[in-house]
């Protein structure tokens, strides 16, 4: 299904198999918090540059750093739940525009990544994320951002009176 998920990225943009692996990530990372399951089987390790799949990275390797083409099919032609579609589509109207390099920082600062090598160093495993690790921070950005969200509204109403 990865590869499927990825394919479906690429209907969006050409772009290179490091921010194709970012965009499959939080695809993988969002769905998991929001509907509990994996959207694939496939793991992501902490590599240098932040979260890969290993089989994912193999596949599109011989792009090197160049950019993997555009897939000129409809996303519905790849991905026939429309439901899947939507959600893929608001993962990439998050993220999409970010440069490769932001999406780097921004995978590189999240609690998976750092727990990930907090786990290789320590026991000798493998970089490999954990879902719980996902889920949690996952969760810890949204409380945030409603919380945010909230206190906006209250300063509105605040301001009225």
């Amino acid at each position: 299904m990865i590869y499927e998920i990825a394919e479906a990225m690429l209907t969006f943009e050409a772009m290179t198999n490091e921010k194709l692996q970012k965009l499959c990530y939080f695809a993988y990372a969002w769905y998991l918090t929001f509907f509990g399951e994996r959207l694939f089987e496939e793991k992501f390790e902490a590599w240098e540059n932040g979260p890969t799949c290993p089989e994912l990275f193999e596949k599109y390797q011989l792009y090197g750093r160049m950019q993997i083409p555009r897939v000129q099919k409809r996303l519905d032609k790849i991905i026939e739940k429309k439901d899947l579609q939507e959600f893929l589509e608001a993962v990439y109207d998050a993220h999409g525009s970010l440069k490769t390099e932001e999406l780097v920082l921004l995978t590189r600062s999240e609690e998976p990544w750092i727990k990930a090598l907090q786990r290789k160093s320590e026991k000798g495993d493998r970089l490999t994320y954990g879902d719980d690790d996902i889920i949690n921070w996952n969760t810890k950005k949204v409380l945030k951002e409603l919380n945010r969200e909230n206190i906006t509204v209250v300063y509105n109403i605040l301001k009225q009176l």
